[in-house]
Order: C-alpha cells, then sequence, then structure tokens
C-alpha cells in the first residue's frame, strides 16, 4: 500500500487528500494519509474546491451489485497473483503518478554539493533546525536542497538517484526505527554506483521523535563535516545552553514532583481500585491483566494496579496465559467498551468453553469514555436519561444488555455493585477470590461516566439557577481538629480535589487533608475511610443555593447558637 506523509503545510495536506484517493484508484492499492500531532495542529488558511457528486453514495444506490471477480478475492491462490501484480503493475503505475503530479517536493540552494531526503512531516522541524544554524530563513527558504517525501513509500528510485547524483554526501531524516527509507536509498544508490556518501542514523537517535533540538544536534555533526563554519558554532552554543539548563534543573534540592496522568474528579472506577487495593490486604496479591481504557490510570500511582496490558478487551483471553501457573486466581479487567469490541468473544466465550476458573471485573460506565464518551450498545437510552427523576444519578442501570448477554451465554456467578460502595465492592472482590465456586466469576462495577454526567448536570443546575430555584450541591470536607495528618486517606484514592494544606495547630507538624474547589460530592473520600477504618476526620455538607426563608431563618437562627457556645 501507498504510505502519504504530507509537509505540515494546510495546502499541502489538503492536496494530499485529493492525490492519495487518486493515487489509490492510479495503482489499484490502498492509500494511507499518515497525520502527525504537529502536523495536527498547524495553522493556516488553504482554498476549497467544490466537492464533487460521488457517482456511488447512500444516495445515489448501486442497482446491482459489482460482477464477481474471483482475481480480485484475498486469500490463496489468488494473493499470489497479486504479489506479482504488485511489482510488475502497480508500484510502477504509482511511481508514474507520484512524478507525473509532483507529490514529492523540491526545494533548492546555495549548496548544490549537499542535499537532505526527510519525511514530509518532518518539514518544519527541519526548517526550524536549519534556522538554528544559519542555514533557512523564517521563510522556509533553505541553503541546503531537500528532496520533502509526501509520499514515504514506494520511494521513486529515478526521483532519488537524480537527486543525490553528484553531491558530496546526503542526509535522511527519519523518524523510528529500523530506518527502512534509509535503506533502500543506499540500496539505490550502491545499484547506479552513486557514490554519494549517506549519513542518517549514524547522526541521529534510533528512536524517539525529532524535535528542533534532536535534529540541530545531528544537523550540527552534519554541518561541522561539510560546512564548518560559524554556523555550526553557534548551534553548538544552543545545545549546550539547553544541556546546562537540564543539568541546573537536575541539580535542585527540591525537583518538582511527579503529575502522572489519573481519572477524572469523581469518576467511577477510581472507588474500584480502592477497594481492590484493599481486598489485596486480606487475600494477598493477584495477577490483574489491564485493558485499554480509562481504567489503564490505575497503572499509576497511588493504586499501581496492572501487569500487562495487551489489547482493547482483551484482558481475559491474555490471563488465561498466567492462571495455569498461579496459586491465587486472577483479575481481568475491562470496559464495557472492551467488552463489546473484543472482550465478549476472546474472553468471555473462551473462558466458558474452557471452564477457566477466573474472575473478569467489568467497568460499566455505559460509555467509550476515554475516547470521548461514545454511545455504545449499553450506552442508557434518550429516553432514560429524560425520564430520570433525580437527573444527578447515575442512570446505566437502565441498561441491562451486557447482563442478559453475560447470562445467555451461560454465566452463572455474576454480580452489579455500585462503585461507589467501596465496602460492598471489597467483600464482593474478596468473595470472586475465595468462592468455592470453580467458574468465570463476573462483577459487574456499576456507575456512570462522570463526564457525562456533569454534562447533564451542569446545564440543567446554570438553568435553575437563572430562574432564581433551589439548588443542593454535596460538597465534603476534612476537619482539621480531627484530622491526624496521616493521609492514608489520600493513598488509598488519589483524588486531585483530596490534598493536604499546613496544619492550622502550631503545636503539630504534620500537615493535614482538605478537600479543594472541584469536589463533584462523589464521596469516595468518606466511603474509604469508612470501609478501611481511617480517622472519621471526613463530612459531607450540602451547599444550598437561593435557599427558602425559612431556610435562611433557620441558618441564623443556628449560626447564633454556635456563635453563643463558642468559648470568648
Amino acid at each position: 500500500m501507498c504510505l502519504l506523509d504530507p509537509r505540515p503545510d494546510l495546502t499541502v495536506m489538503t492536496r494530499m487528500v485529493e492525490e492519495g484517493f487518486r493515487l489509490s484508484e492510479t495503482s489499484n492499492m490502498p492509500c494511507i494519509l499518515e497525520l502527525r500531532i504537529r502536523a495536527c495542529h498547524v495553522r493556516g488558511s488553504f482554498r476549497a474546491k467544490d466537492n464533487l457528486k460521488p457517482i456511488v453514495s447512500t444516495r445515489a444506490l448501486m442497482e446491482n451489485p459489482a460482477g464477481f471477480d474471483y482475481m480480485k478475492l484475498a486469500h490463496p491462490p489468488v494473493t499470489f497473483r497479486h504479489e506479482k501484480l504488485k511489482s510488475d503493475q502497480r508500484i510502477p503505475a504509482a511511481r508514474k503518478y507520484i512524478v507525473e503530479q509532483k507529490l514529492n517536493e523540491f526545494f533548492d540552494g546555495e549548496h548544490k554539493d549537499l542535499g537532505i531526503i526527510v519525511q514530509g512531516g518532518i518539514y518544519n522541524a527541519l526548517i526550524r533546525s536549519l534556522q538554528q544554524l544559519g542555514l533557512a530563513d523564517s521563510f522556509g527558504n533553505t541553503d541546503i536542497p531537500l528532496l520533502v517525501l509526501n509520499v514515504t513509500y514506494p520511494l521513486v528510485p529515478e526521483q532519488v538517484a537524480d537527486f543525490c547524483v553528484g553531491k558530496r554526501a546526503v542526509m535522511v531524516v527519519e523518524e523510528g526505527q529500523p530506518e527502512y527509507i534509509e535503506q533502500e536509498i543506499a540500496t539505490m544508490l550502491r545499484r547506479r554506483d552513486i557514490q554519494t556518501k549517506l549519513h542518517g542514523k549514524d547522526l541521529l537517535p534510533s528512536a524517539g521523535e525529532y524535535s528542533v533540538e534532536v535534529l540541530s544536534g545531528g544537523l550540527t555533526n552534519f554541518a561541522a563535516a561539510y560546512l564548518p563554519g560559524p554556523a555550526t558554532e553557534q548551534a553548538r552554543r544552543w545545545l549546550a545552553t539547553n544541556a546546562e539548563r537540564r543539568a541546573a534543573a537536575a541539580a535542585l534540592t527540591k525537583p518538582l514532583p511527579a503529575r502522572p496522568p489519573g481519572f477524572c474528579i469523581g469518576c467511577p472506577e477510581r472507588p474500584v481500585f480502592s477497594a481492590l487495593k484493599m481486598a489485596q490486604e486480606e487475600i494477598g496479591k493477584v495477577h490483574i491483566a489491564a485493558d485499554i481504557g480509562c481504567h489503564a490510570l490505575a497503572t499509576f500511582e497511588p493504586f499501581h494496579s496492572g501487569h500487562s496490558i495487551l489489547g482493547y478487551g482483551m484482558s481475559l483471553a491474555s490471563r488465561a496465559g498466567v492462571s495455569p501457573m498461579m496459586q491465587r486466581r486472577t483479575l481481568a479487567i475491562m470496559g464495557d467498551g472492551g467488552f463489546w469490541h473484543n472482550g465478549l468473544l476472546t474472553g468471555v466465550q473462551s473462558a466458558l468453553f474452557n471452564g477457566d476458573d477466573a474472575v473478569l471485573l467489568i467497568f460499566k460506565n455505559g460509555y467509550t469514555s476515554a475516547t470521548g464518551t461514545q454511545d455504545i450498545i449499553s450506552t442508557p437510552e434518550d429516553d432514560a436519561k429524560a425520564d430520570a427523576a433525580d437527573k444527578s444519578k447515575s442512570i446505566v442501570h437502565t441498561n441491562q444488555t451486557i447482563e442478559s448477554t453475560l447470562k445467555g451465554l451461560g454465566v452463572q456467578w455474576m454480580r452489579t455493585v455500585h462503585t461507589y460502595e467501596v465496602a460492598e465492592m471489597k467483600a464482593t472482590l474478596t468473595d470472586a477470590f475465595t468462592s468455592e465456586f470453580n467458574g468465570l466469576k463476573v462483577i459487574i462495577a456499576e456507575g456512570e461516566c462522570q463526564l457525562e454526567r456533569q454534562r447533564r448536570i451542569k446545564p440543567r443546575i446554570a438553568k435553575l439557577l437563572k430562574q432564581g430555584e433551589r439548588v443542593v450541591r454535596v460538597k465534603y470536607g476534612v476537619d482539621e481538629d480531627v484530622c491526624n495528618g496521616d493521609h492514608a486517606c489520600i493513598r488509598l484514592s488519589g483524588c486531585p480535589t483530596l490534598t493536604i494544606k499546613d496544619n492550622p495547630d502550631p503545636l503539630k507538624v504534620d500537615p493535614v487533608a482538605t478537600v479543594i474547589d472541584g469536589c463533584v460530592g462523589c464521596g469516595l473520600c468518606g466511603a474509604n475511610a469508612h470501609a478501611a477504618t481511617l480517622c472519621p476526620s471526613f463530612y459531607r455538607a450540602e451547599v444550598v443555593q437561593n435557599p427558602k426563608w425559612h431556610e435562611r431563618l433557620l441558618n441564623s437562627f443556628r449560626g447564633a447558637v454556635v456563635r453563643a457556645l463558642q468559648p470568648a
């Protein structure tokens, strides 16, 4: 197949989309357009074209299916014919189109005895690096000729050879390894007996992103060998200054604390890992097969939960290779998105068929949350959201598709637990690991994605406040006089709003825990304190906005009583 890696310029990028389709039709091969993260953040403008009405679409349906052609199928022995067509017809046709339409770009420069061949997506970083050496200006005009590969596969041998012939040296700027492009170019040059020196990974790192600084290091060595002068000295001073700053930062006695990614505030998955942490204190450590999704954030502090991540929905299948070697039962974790994507067939069906004795924990938050809360088959219906008496409560229990599917497959041991019930979740996990039942045990951790809940709750609250309606918001806090400064609550939950502050008691040194603004009132801190028997310092408060007249009166009376009871 063809791979397009366009130069990060909106005109070039949009053109490559159109040319990619045409290249695919011309070569009879699929084309992939690679958009790097930096390319996706480019700003600018481009001239749009009128849309072309497709011959076939959902509005212009095909009257009859395509004619049957056995040679277009994708299985042996047809694939043998495809391999021959690829080398005899398809790649040559692609190369011809690349040259005729000038998909790859050539930029001339005054140092014609040198050259740089670069992947299109790295062009901007390369130009910025050349600027550090004084070999390019702010408008992209370069002193060293460039061959920009907007199509990185297939390469056009004649195009590469014409660019390299007669040059003292050419540098290939290619991210990743193995260096496929550099190796192919080296082969092309040797077969044509072109003796141009070729550089690439001998000057640049084998792996990692080619940032401006990384490229500047390689280009400085390249220029020093072939263009010695003040430009390289300027670049070396810039690189040395950067190295000094890093060394100075590393030498600080109090470096900035690490900030690993974590769950959202109020995420319904955090309580489960708190419960799992407590359960393992009783039954011992267990092997945990993690999965792709929000729950993979539990591999960071403070949970450190997950020994492997194989693929989306593959946790239950992957633990099958570990279970026979473990004394205790293993735990597989997956989200409802992963369950529908892969876990149902490769995991649950296989475990039931083979009679595996394992524990599966399914996070039922109602959405494919990690990629943007896309709807799935187990997402609560719009009618359920509209008919909910309390709009702030989780409504994922209204959709029982996962439970019905598991029952239909023959799962005999299944428990559904609300995620914020930490003590109940801990007991259920302990039961699953110690139960005499021999077979697949499924725990469904039920709790709606907090992001989706807040997207539903916040507009509703704003509307009520605007109308002058009474609104009650729950917030949790810490009694500073009761907190003993142990901070076990923080280590057990990792909630971003649960942090520390200086102890108000001058006789105590240890800082106390505190709940900062941003708390969504999920109640995890209090539930953890109860389940783990921590210090009883948490309290639950109701913040009333637009209170009624009798609530204002009662609040005034309570305040007067409290002030009267306070010591002078």
